[in-house]
């Protein structure tokens, strides 16, 4: 349910935690509408993370207050001028999670799967997989797609691209395909991220 990325969710975790009890408490209360009771402040924090829709309209809330997201930077190494205002402070904090979250990022699972990051916030998912007619190997694909994130909408995504890759059975030799594996390497994702 939560909008939240990683890099985000452990920001939100830090500042949180600079609460008082009550600001938490009515926090996880105005985040949930009072749908959800919490009995402690480890129950709050989760509970806010778990039902925020987006960083920035969390790091809005009245009882996000100005001091905690500059204490909240301090911390992080982010020298502020003292006087700043909360939306300036917001933009900023905003600006440190997305910098450290669209660092070069590659993932691999040993089931045909890579992802990879661009610093310019384009995504590429990389798929292999079998193709089946009932039950006949008909052969296999790697697919890739290049995704951006929607500036209307936080949590949409758009197609930049697709690649795709088809080798029948008959190109394979014969071999087998239960488990097809990417041939894409990592350098050659990156060399598509710079499409």
């Amino acid at each position: 349910m939560s909008g939240l990325s990683e890099t985000e969710r452990a920001g939100f975790t830090k500042i949180l935690s600079l609460m008082t009890t009550s600001d938490l408490l009515s926090l996880s209360d105005t985040v949930t509408n009072k749908v959800i009771v919490v009995e402690n402040i480890t129950e709050a924090q989760q509970t806010i993370l778990s039902f925020t829709k987006n960083a920035e309209e969390l790091l809005r809330r009245k009882k996000v207050h100005r001091d905690l997201i500059f204490k909240y930077l301090a911390t992080e190494g982010v020298a502020m001028p003292p006087n700043s205002e909360k939306h300036t402070l917001v933009k900023r904090t905003l600006e440190l999670w997305s910098s450290v979250k669209v660092r070069q990022d590659v993932r691999e699972t040993p089931h045909g799967l890579k992802a990879l990051t661009s610093p310019h916030g384009l995504v590429l998912v990389a798929v292999a997989g079998t193709i089946h007619r009932d039950a006949a190997c008909l052969g296999i694909f790697e697919q890739i797609f290049g995704l951006i994130r929607s500036p209307l909408e936080n949590n949409s995504w758009k197609i930049k691209f697709v690649n795709l890759k088809v080798r029948g059975q008959d190109a394979l030799g014969g071999t087998d395909v239960a488990a097809p594996a990417l041939t894409y390497n990592s350098s050659e994702l990156q060399l598509l991220c710079s499409r």
